[in-house]
C-alpha cells in the first residue's frame, strides 16, 4: 500500500511538472512570431523611415519585449567605428551602406569588442551603393559574408551573417524572378532557406524575429508575387 501511494504521488508531481514545463515554453513560441509589420526588418536593412520604434513593443509580450528594447537603445546609442576617406558621391553612398551594416550589426549582437569586428567586416566586405536591378551585387556580398561565416562559424556575429545572406539572396531571388531566371531562381530559394532556418536556430530569439518579420514581406527589392519560401527548388 505505502508503495502504492509513493509511485501515485511520483506520476502526480512528474505530471504536474510537465504540464507546468509546457505552460512555460507556449508563450516563447507565441511571442517569436509576434508581428512587427516590417519596421523590425526595415531597422535593421533599411533607414529610419518607418522603423521599429519603443511604441511598437506595447503588445510585444516578455522576455521578447526586454529583447527588442536592449535592441533598439543600443540602435540609439550607436556610433561608428568605420573610417573612409570619400573621394566621390559613389564612395559616399558605398559609406552610407557601410555604417547602415555596421550599427545593423553592433544593435542586434551584444559581444565584446562588436564594435571593432562590425567595422573590420563592413571596411573589407564588397558593399554596393546601389544594385542597379542586376543579381550581381547583392550575390557578391552574399558570398562575402558566407565565407567570413565559413571561416568562424562558433563568431557572436554568425547568426548576423546568417540573417544578412538570407536577405541578400532573397534579393537576388526576386531579381531572378523578373528576369524569369528559373535556375536562378532555384538556387537563391535554396539558399535564402538555409540561412533563414540558420539565423532561426540561433540561441539568441531576436533572430528568429527579425526572420519571421522578413518573411511577412511581399517583396524586399523588386515587386514580385514570388517568394523564396514557396518556390519548388526540385
Amino acid at each position: 500500500m505505502a508503495a502504492t501511494a509513493t509511485w501515485t504521488r511520483t506520476i502526480t508531481v512528474t505530471l504536474v511538472l510537465a504540464i507546468a514545463g509546457a505552460a512555460v515554453v507556449r508563450p516563447q513560441g507565441k511571442d517569436s512570431t509576434a508581428d512587427l509589420q516590417g519596421k523590425f526588418y526595415r531597422s535593421v536593412f533599411s533607414s529610419s523611415v518607418g522603423a521599429l520604434s519603443a511604441d511598437d513593443l506595447k503588445t510585444v509580450s516578455e522576455p521578447l519585449r526586454a529583447r527588442l528594447e536592449t535592441y533598439l537603445a543600443r540602435r540609439a546609442a550607436f556610433k561608428s567605428s568605420y573610417k573612409s576617406e570619400a573621394d566621390s558621391f559613389e564612395q559616399v553612398r558605398v559609406d552610407a551602406k557601410r555604417r547602415l551594416l555596421e550599427q545593423a550589426m553592433v544593435s542586434l549582437v551584444d559581444a565584446p569588442a562588436i564594435e571593432r569586428s562590425a567595422a573590420e567586416y563592413v571596411t573589407a566586405a564588397p558593399i554596393h551603393y546601389e544594385w542597379k536591378g542586376l543579381q550581381d551585387g547583392p550575390l557578391e556580398e552574399a558570398a562575402h559574408a558566407e565565407a567570413a561565416l565559413a571561416k568562424d562559424p562558433a563568431s557572436p556575429l554568425a547568426p548576423w551573417f546568417a540573417a544578412f545572406i538570407a536577405q541578400r539572396q532573397r534579393v537576388a531571388f526576386e531579381i531572378f524572378a523578373v528576369q524569369k531566371s528559373e535556375d536562378g531562381m532555384k538556387a537563391a530559394a535554396k539558399k535564402y532557406r538555409t540561412f533563414v532556418e540558420r539565423a532561426r536556430a540561433a540561441s539568441d530569439p531576436i533572430f528568429a524575429v527579425l526572420m519571421a518579420d522578413m518573411e511577412r514581406q511581399p517583396y524586399l527589392y523588386l515587386k514580385t508575387t514570388e517568394h523564396p519560401r514557396d518556390y519548388r527548388v526540385e
